[in-house]
């Protein structure tokens, strides 16, 4: 906790909603700082010093973030969140719909990547087919049958926002690549968790928040194969995406750029690139794996609270609930006791009322957090259930 001012300027504050946003690291919030403080300017199109320090600054911080995927930045487009490169995507890829073309989506899907392919559909009357998530394992289920000649767009996430469960989107991935259908990824959920190489991953994009990674909220990195965005308009028209304009017509630029129409958040990038540089000269991943075991392993021996399955390969995420000590209640509770935890449906109301769910507890670790964290948190569940829940 010590490289968290927040969290050092209270140090009974236990911080366990990571799946929303991280809590910024010194390191970030200094790169950050710094670029206002030395190389701040409008970038690209600058005939000055600072102008072209500002745009190195930006140009270094794409190609570290590419990196982090094992892209080339000459493929990584940074977008303003998660939720906007995925309207974009919904906007502008290059298809000609037709009535009765499907997009495939699992049942854990966050909002952010339901309700723009709605809107497409409700415009090109198209189907939307959901995959559906085991109520047992938490795994996701059959999804060959749903597969076929009309799905145009498969979009999934790689990991589930309310349960943790890292999904085996591979082999679903390749076989829709495989019959011509583009493939969406939103990694914003494991980008902070698994390593990512963007070869291997059988998609022609992929999505993740900076703000995931220990970075800052206005930046996500967006990766979009050759083969997609060299075909594809902008997600919006502005200064800085074009060769010419005339008073009727304009032609865009041919680079990834052209999907960052006007003054980029540079501050925002750089803070991301020291994000993901933290992140892996940290390496929290075992020490987070041990807070999840030693979690789980609490809640299931509370046999008032149902933890939601998570599959075989899980984030730092957890959710549950009590058929009588209801979710928002715990949640305020714990808030009392000064541990914030989240409540409700996490923006992925398809999942929960698949399962028939009003609301859980979600509790989501980050680096920051510590197994005596984990056992303040049970006693005060405790004391809850023993004031509130129990006959």
């Amino acid at each position: 906790m010590k490289e968290f001012a927040l969290l050092r300027q209270n140090p009974d504050f236990i911080y366990f909603d990571s799946a929303a946003t991280c809590q910024v690291p010194d390191a970030v919030l200094q790169a950050y700082t710094a670029y206002y403080q030395q190389h701040h300017a409008n970038v690209h199109r600058a005939s000055h010093q600072l102008g072209r320090a500002a745009t190195t600054a930006l140009e270094q911080a794409r190609t570290a973030l590419a990196d982090f995927i094992g892209a080339n930045a000459e493929n990584v487009t940074l977008q303003a969140s998660t939720t906007a490169a995925l309207n974009g995507l919904a906007q502008q890829l290059p298809i000609d719909w037709q009535a009765g073309d499907e997009i495939l989506l699992s049942a854990a899907e966050h909002h952010a990547n339901i309700l723009p392919w709605q809107r497409l559909a409700q415009l090109h009357d198209l189907k939307l087919r959901y995959i559906p998530i085991d109520r047992q394992t938490g795994e996701l289920g059959a999804w060959q049958h749903l597969l076929n000649a009309r799905t145009r767009v498969v979009s999934v996430t790689a990991a589930s926002n309310v349960t943790g469960a890292i999904f085996d989107i591979q082999p679903l991935l390749q076989a829709a690549r495989a019959q011509g259908a583009i493939t969406i990824v939103d990694a914003a959920q494991i980008a902070a968790h698994s390593e990512i190489n963007i070869a291997s991953w059988h998609c022609d994009a992929l999505i993740f928040s900076a703000h995931k990674v220990y970075g800052l909220n206005g930046c996500a990195v967006t990766y979009l194969a050759p083969q997609l965005w060299s075909v594809m308009a902008p997600f919006q028209v502005g200064g800085g995406i074009v060769q010419q304009v005339t008073e009727t017509t304009a032609t865009w630029i041919d680079s990834i750029h052209k999907f960052e129409a006007g003054s980029p958040n540079t501050g925002a990038a750089v803070a991301a690139a020291a994000g993901v540089n933290w992140l892996q000269q940290q390496q929290p991943h075992a020490h987070l794996k041990q807070l999840r075991t030693l979690l789980v392993q609490q809640l299931h021996t509370r046999d008032w609270l149902n933890v939601l399955p998570s599959g075989t390969a899980h984030t730092p995420t957890v959710a549950f609930y009590s058929d009588n000590f209801q979710a928002y209640d715990i949640a305020a509770w714990l808030d009392q006791h000064n541990i914030a935890v989240r409540a409700g449906h996490h923006c992925a109301q398809v999942l929960l009322q698949h399962w028939q769910l009003p609301a859980v507890v979600r509790v989501s670790l980050g680096a920051y957090n510590t197994a005596d964290q984990i056992n303040r948190f049970i006693e005060t569940l405790d004391a809850g259930w023993a004031l509130f829940g129990s006959d």
